[in-house]
């Protein structure tokens, strides 16, 4: 007789097998380089994205210093000589409005190389810390094995990514954002976007599910595990990877 336990498992069980059948009819190596390319395009786009959600949901305007105009200890020594090259220049307003927006967007932009860098660094620390684990389960596996796997597995940091894209999106286009100033601008965004820790949250444990199921598969097709091994390897991973996510 069926135990409940037993039908919650049984379709995980299934999804693990058909993951497993993947990893064995497809030439691995070339799936996790494709989803190596895929997902750090997809994030950098992620990040253009964000800032594209700023621009388009904050629309404020903000005081800030004019960057044209040099520093006051400067106008005070030489903006009154005509000679100088800070005379024009500090007749130039101190303060200037600008577009909150835009200029978030800019900034959003300016860490575009965190997408470029910082997926194939993710890819190739979580791969050696996966080799690790496996090899202490007793996998028999290699590196390269090990990064095939870690490769798969990016899959879901893009499922995190645009769920993150549109959380954000959904909490600022539906709140009212008024700061006259950068600083009381970013603490009204910083409260706005706290609000979505939730879905957020419940994204990134949905991402680390996927995961989950993918790293299960592919220690016990890389490394030769046993289902309880690899799934006792994965939760180890995915149990900080929650952790990190809900901190």
């Amino acid at each position: 007789m069926s135990t409940p336990l037993a039908a919650l498992t049984r379709p995980l069980g299934a999804l693990i097998d058909r993951v497993r059948g993947a990893f064995r009819d497809r030439d691995a190596a070339t799936v996790a380089i494709a989803m190596l390319v895929l997902v750090t395009i997809g994030t950098s786009v992620g990040i253009l994205a964000l800032g594209a959600v700023f621009d388009a949901t904050v629309d404020q305007q903000v005081t800030v210093d004019n960057p044209d105009r040099p520093p006051e200890s400067a106008c005070e020594t030489f903006g009154d000589d005509s000679d100088s090259v800070f005379a024009e220049e500090c007749d130039e307003p101190a303060q200037i409005e600008v577009d909150a927006g835009s200029e978030l967007r800019d900034a959003a932009t300016g860490y575009l190389h965190y997408g470029l860098i910082g997926v194939p660094l993710w890819w190739g620390l979580f791969a050696l810390a996966l080799h690790a684990g496996a090899r202490v389960a007793g996998g028999s596996g290699s590196v390269g094995d090990s990064f095939v796997i870690a490769g798969w597995a990016l899959v879901g940091e893009l499922l995190r990514v645009i769920a993150g894209v549109a959380a954000i999106w959904y909490t600022l286009s539906t709140t009212a954002i008024s700061g006259a100033t950068f600083e009381a601008l970013s603490q009204e965004l910083v409260a706005a976007i706290t609000t979505a820790t939730g879905p957020l949250l419940v994204a990134s444990a949905v991402a680390i599910g996927v995961q989950w199921v993918v790293v299960v598969a592919g220690l016990e097709v890389e490394h030769d595990l046993d289902r309880g091994s690899a799934a006792g390897v994965a939760a180890f991973f995915g149990a900080v990877a929650l952790l990190i996510a809900a901190a």
